[in-house]
């Protein structure tokens, strides 16, 4: 039991590495070469810990090989774009102009009862309103209403807005994040300093966070 026990904890590691690796994209954003690599990596992975038989090596040099190949594959598509149409598809245009295009969706196979069913997700009901329906690399599929169908922006409205930018968390249930203090440009003294005006300790609060402009949000663990 206790081999067992060390065994796995030692290809979770191995797999954590091997995704931080991969970079950061979620299951369902993979290209086909990145799925591939990763279900044969979680296959592979499984074997020296339902086997005692099995070295570890029996895994981890393989799990080493196809992840410095995919980092490899990686590198060269950045470098030589020309590349990916052989490792990789291309973006299909499934709707142009507001008009249907039979064969990229008979090549993606796509039906005309899926493609409407994601545009209904993206508010959308009527094709014609469409400028473009894209299926991307990741199996996404991005939808550009026409101009005429988009909501105004503040500019063509010519209202005024300030930019606010992102709210960072700084203080998450009692504990400083250093991180986004940096991403602030904030010292930790000048956040004590800011807290103690008000007459609070970071162990008192529950959420604080702070954006770009510097305005502040402050939720008390009393509050919650």
């Amino acid at each position: 039991m206790t081999t067992l026990l060390i065994r796995t904890v030692l290809i979770y590691a191995i797999l954590v590495f091997a995704m931080r690796m991969m970079g950061k994209r979620q299951i369902g954003e993979l290209e086909i070469s990145d799925l591939v690599t990763t279900l044969l990596i979680s296959e592979i992975a499984s074997l020296p810990i339902t086997d005692n038989d099995i070295p570890l090596s029996h895994a981890v040099v393989p799990i080493v090989t196809l992840i410095t190949f995919e980092v490899v594959s990686s590198a060269l598509l950045a470098a030589f774009p020309r590349l990916k149409n052989i490792l990789t598809t291309r973006p299909a245009t499934l709707i142009r102009n507001g008009k249907l295009c039979g064969k990229e969706m008979k090549n993606a196979r796509i039906s005309a009862d899926e493609l409407i069913s994601e545009l209904r997700q993206k508010d959308i009901a009527d094709p014609s309103e469409v400028a473009y329906a894209i299926l991307e690399q990741n199996g996404k599929i991005t939808v550009l209403p026409k101009a005429k169908n988009r909501p105004p922006s503040a500019e063509q409205l010519k209202i005024k807005v300030q930019e606010t930018g992102l709210y960072h968390i700084v203080i998450d249930k009692g504990c400083i994040n250093a991180h986004n203090l940096k991403e602030l440009n904030l010292k930790k003294s000048e956040l004590l300093g800011q807290l103690s005006k008000q007459g609070l300790r970071p162990r008192d609060i529950y959420l604080m966070m702070i954006n770009d402009t510097g305005d502040t949000q402050i939720i008390k663990k009393s509050e919650v």
